[in-house]
């Protein structure tokens, strides 16, 4: 009996430390990406000042609670994404860029991408791919995901700066 009460408090102290590591990584900015929408498995948020700048590359979280857009709306019916939790992305496009989605496949000022376009989502379900090519305006930018079928710019379109609520560094 008394080894089985050893072996208990030893998983029991167990689970209490990583339960306090994982809290102490909490609170110090660290999140688990819990989507398919880029391959990283955990980054440090940091809050994003108003004007600080976002670049080509950047990964960010987009508040969809003031991001309204008749796409989006259909991307929370079918599943893709929740309003309740912030979306990661990363930054494809720039104000000024030139995008076009051309023969299934993201193409930015001139240069293809490997990001192509998907006509059907994962149940068969049609996509639409947004109507392009355009010139991103001042304050938009083109959100990209890695995987073919992840749910992004390509179908909803470029999204104003104003929506972007943290910046996300890779961890691994």
């Amino acid at each position: 009996m008394k080894r089985k009460t050893c072996v208990f408090c030893l998983l029991l102290t167990s689970l209490c430390a990583m339960a306090l590591v994982l809290a102490i990584l909490h609170i110090h900015g660290y999140r688990v990406n819990r989507s398919a929408s880029l391959p990283c498995l955990v980054y440090r948020i940091t809050p994003l000042k108003e004007n600080e700048p976002v670049q080509r590359g950047d990964c960010v979280l987009i508040n969809l609670s003031t991001f309204t857009n008749a796409v989006i709306e259909h991307g929370v019916e079918r599943g893709y994404v929740n309003r309740k939790e912030p979306m990661l992305k990363r930054i494809g496009g720039i104000p000024g860029d030139t995008v076009e989605l051309y023969r299934n496949c993201l193409i930015v000022n001139g240069k293809a991408t490997k990001i192509t376009v998907a006509s059907a989502d994962y149940y068969g379900g049609k996509l639409r791919a947004y109507s392009t090519p355009i010139t991103l305006s001042p304050d938009y930018y083109w959100l990209i995901s890695d995987p073919e079928r992840g749910f992004d710019s390509r179908y909803f379109g470029s999204v104003n700066r104003s929506v972007f609520t943290h910046k996300a560094y890779p961890v691994f």
